[in-house]
């Protein structure tokens, strides 16, 4: 085991105490971001809330998380907003459009209730059609195909995954974008399995909005997470609840309301501020001290030493269809019940998730009765 992997784990006690199997809902907390929250919540007990001191502590931990995860995204920070999760950063979207009976979303068949619901909602109050592009049981189709036969003059938004959660499937959402950008239908991605997964530059994949949560790739703190929005697509979307966040407040400024000019606009009041400052302790965690390149490297290599283990064994149908391109491996246990949504399967479907450290597994496949085989099948990433 080299150096730094014995490092990460002693800084993730959780890694150590437990054979750890939910990345891909919570990640481990590493010390940093309980030292962080706790001194952040100790001075505030000690000196109390109050002062200009401590309205400018609070500002400039939310500045520090949104330039952390700006460089993250390779964005500018001025298109981030803090949120709580990945879905709030959806809900964000999906209600800022002004939409009319008629209009039409198109999304996938391999999307997480989070991207989904909010569809569902603006389909049941206003009228707006969803339209499901098939990318196959796998979603191993090719992406941009299956969407751009879909699209119509009523088409407003596109909403898909850049890592698929069924598979770990890895879509090609730039070539999306770039179709979306010449017809005019800006795209929303949920990163949900990809931050602090794969490398994302929002600007060379050129999508409009990317939300991402911060409780499991990035091993951050609940409640926190964040929405990339593109200066040039802000005003696809207007904000649905704004408060003291979302305005400019500037010396001699009038009493008429006027939003922020970047993604703040989309943030409405305080948050957890510990925890906030939690996520900039694991950020720089992530960055400086496991390093992004080591940590992208190491979660697909292990991603694809599990999947050609895994293919190996009998009674196993591997259902991720290429080896080491996100964290996650999906396959089908021949004989078991599915224990989740699985487009035309029969079977137990496993997701197994891989950090920096060993193998994850974020689903029931590895619960309190599973069997003496499905246990061998995990034991070798450890």
């Amino acid at each position: 085991m080299s150096d730094l992997i014995q490092r990460i784990r002693q800084e993730m006690p959780a890694t150590t105490a437990h054979i750890y199997l939910n990345t891909g809902t919570f990640g481990p907390l590493p010390t940093c971001v309980v030292q962080a929250m706790q001194e952040y919540l100790q001075a505030e007990w000690r000196d109390g809330r109050l002062g200009a001191a401590s309205f400018e502590n609070m500002k400039s931990t939310y500045d520090d998380a949104r330039a952390k995860v700006a460089r993250l995204l390779h964005a500018d920070a001025s298109e981030i907003a803090l949120t709580d999760n990945t879905g709030e950063g959806c809900n964000i979207i999906s209600y800022g459009f002004n939409w009319h009976e008629g209009d039409e979303v198109i999304t996938t068949n391999h999307e997480h209730t989070s991207a989904l619901v909010p569809l569902f909602q603006i389909r049941n109050r206003y009228g707006v059609v969803v339209r499901t592009a098939d990318l196959g049981p796998v979603a191993a189709e090719p992406t941009l195909t299956a969407i751009a036969g879909l699209v119509t003059p009523r088409t407003r938004l596109i909403v898909l995954s850049h890592v698929t959660w069924t598979t770990g499937a890895v879509l090609d959402i730039a070539e999306v974008a770039r179709m979306g950008r010449e017809r005019g239908i800006p795209v929303l991605i949920d990163g949900a399995q990809s931050a602090g997964a794969i490398p994302i530059d929002v600007k060379a994949l050129d999508v409009d909005f990317y939300a991402i949560p911060m409780q499991k790739w990035l091993c951050g703190p609940d409640g926190t997470g964040a929405l990339y929005v593109c200066k040039e697509s802000i005003d696809y979307a207007a904000p649905t609840y704004v408060g003291y966040w979302s305005i400019k407040h500037e010396e001699g400024h009038s009493e008429e309301m006027e939003l922020a000019e970047g993604a703040q606009r989309f943030e409405v009041g305080g948050r957890q501020t510990a925890a906030l400052a939690g996520q900039c302790a694991v950020l720089s965690w992530l960055e400086e001290t496991v390093g992004h390149q080591w940590l992208f490297e190491r979660i697909s290599s292990l991603s694809a030493y599990a999947y050609h283990a895994l293919k190996a064994l009998p009674g196993v149908t591997m259902l991720t269809p290429r080896p080491g391109a996100s964290g996650l491996v999906s396959f089908l246990l021949e004989g078991r019940d599915v224990n989740y949504p699985m487009p035309g399967r029969q079977g137990l479907v496993a997701i197994l998730c891989f950090n920096s450290l060993h193998l994850h597994a974020c689903t029931a496949s590895a619960s309190q009765d599973a069997t003496s085989w499905e246990r061998d099948a995990l034991h070798w990433a450890y």
